[in-house]
């Protein structure tokens, strides 16, 4: 493996933590890391400075808002960049347990046995993602949120901080399950469970 290799994290905010990671954990796969904070006029000029002076350029994108970030994964993926994946040296991930590219694993996060974690997905700090359950592209596990055992969660979903998803719920794409939300029931897609209500609201952003 050439170690003529950079890594960059596009974001504002969850960038920052990334990074920090991405030092922590992978310092010593790459010539340097650096944080770009993505400007689309200005990224073309912006990336071709960045690949310079290196053979390959990899990318992990810390920003929460779907449209946004899928928009940044296009814009690497047409400069040929590829996706890199970050765990915190503090997650814990089971040998078992399958990860996608261009994933951020936080610190003291759990992915349990058999789990299943999508490509460009978050899992926050101190998150759970339970034995067997199936987490797919796009998604955003939030600080202390919990999976039981096989859950599933639609693609572009976000599960909020310190939620919990009872053992074998389905939640379906472009959900949101909000902050300290108890989620005992399957969520239809494009659905919002909050504990503010007593029954899920159609989302009408997604």
């Amino acid at each position: 493996m050439s170690n003529n290799r950079k890594l960059v994290i596009l974001g504002d905010r969850t960038a920052n933590e990334v990074l920090e990671s991405a030092q922590l954990g992978h310092g010593s796969e790459f010539t340097s890391i650096i944080k770009l904070y993505f400007v689309p006029e200005s990224f073309d000029s912006e990336a071709t400075a960045i690949e310079s002076d290196v053979e390959e350029v990899f990318f992990q994108v810390g920003v929460a808002n779907i449209a946004l970030k899928q928009g940044i994964i296009a814009a690497c993926e047409a400069r040929g960049w590829k996706a890199f994946s970050i765990f915190h040296p503090q997650a814990v991930v089971s040998s078992s347990a399958l990860i996608g590219e261009g994933t951020y694993l936080g610190p003291l996060c759990v992915v349990s046995s058999n789990a299943k974690v999508g490509n460009h997905c978050i899992v926050h700090i101190q998150s759970t993602v339970g034995h067997d359950a199936i987490v797919e592209d796009l998604c955003a596990i939030l600080p202390g949120a919990k999976l039981s055992g096989n859950v599933q969660v639609g693609a572009r979903s976000l599960v909020g901080s310190n939620a919990f998803v009872a053992a074998g719920i389905t939640i379906g794409e472009d959900c949101q399950v909000d902050a300290l939300c108890y989620l005992a029931q399957d969520l239809p897609a494009q659905h919002i469970a909050s504990p503010r209500t007593s029954k899920p609201l159609k989302r009408v952003d997604a």
